[in-house]
């Protein structure tokens, strides 16, 4: 029995990255027509950006020494370490999951950052209100209703953060609920990440702390650590 797992999984494994890079092509491209239809022609090549460098995949595979054949684990891997890509090429894994990062810039700068999935790529209900958001965001700015981000991210270096790696207005943060605010990370450590949260109409700060990297940050920073190394 073992033996009929192992072939499945190899079958699979080798299957799904083969059809890895139809997959990304066809999900980026989704949402860049959504985001075309959403925010128009002008605006999506203006103010929309792909970041390759936080291009991040998860694999999810199996042991198959194990009787129960249950017991699965997620490897999260930025798509620009080849290395351990070649790797994972030859072992086995019955699922993956791209993670597409996108930055929405006023005036050249990040105001908004998200992480997409292939799988929500249809759910157009979802997709319209994230894109109504980020609108709402960047006319509040655009109005002077809200902080740019030069000015938020001078106000986070004032208070101590230099190696900044994300920035992004949101409405979900833990510690200031149901309220929007601005959310800025330093990547110095890559144990832990210091966040500085501030009121995005005065720029009053509310909140700095360190926080743990979720699986999915590690990878998608994985350029940056990787350099630190050097």
């Amino acid at each position: 029995m073992k033996l009929k797992y192992y072939i499945l999984f190899i079958f699979f494994g080798a299957n799904l990255f083969s059809q890895n890079k139809t997959i990304e092509e066809q999900c980026k491209s989704k949402y860049d027509s959504i985001f075309r239809d959403f925010f128009g022609d002008k605006f999506f090549k203006k103010n929309i950006q792909f970041d390759k460098n936080q291009y991040s995949l998860r694999v999810d595979t199996m042991d198959y020494n194990n009787e129960d054949y249950n017991t699965s684990f997620a490897i999260y891997i930025n798509k620009n370490n080849k290395q351990t890509l070649e790797k994972l090429s030859s072992k086995n894994y019955f699922d993956y999951t791209d993670y597409y990062s996108y930055n929405f810039l006023f005036k050249g700068n990040v105001f908004y950052h998200r992480i997409y999935v292939c799988e929500l790529v249809n759910n157009k209900k979802l997709s319209n209100l994230i894109n109504k958001e980020i609108l709402d965001y960047y006319n509040k700015i655009k109005n002077k209703e809200y902080l740019s981000p030069k000015k938020a991210v001078r106000i986070a270096k004032a208070n101590g953060l230099k190696n900044i790696c994300y920035q992004s207005l949101t409405s979900a943060s833990f510690y200031n609920i149901n309220q929007d605010v601005w959310q800025i990370q330093d990547c110095s450590s890559e144990k832990k990440a210091k966040v500085i949260e501030l009121n995005p109409r005065s720029g009053k700060v509310l909140n700095i702390y360190d926080k743990n990297y979720e699986k999915v940050e590690k990878a998608a920073y994985w350029n940056l650590f990787k350099s630190k190394d050097k």
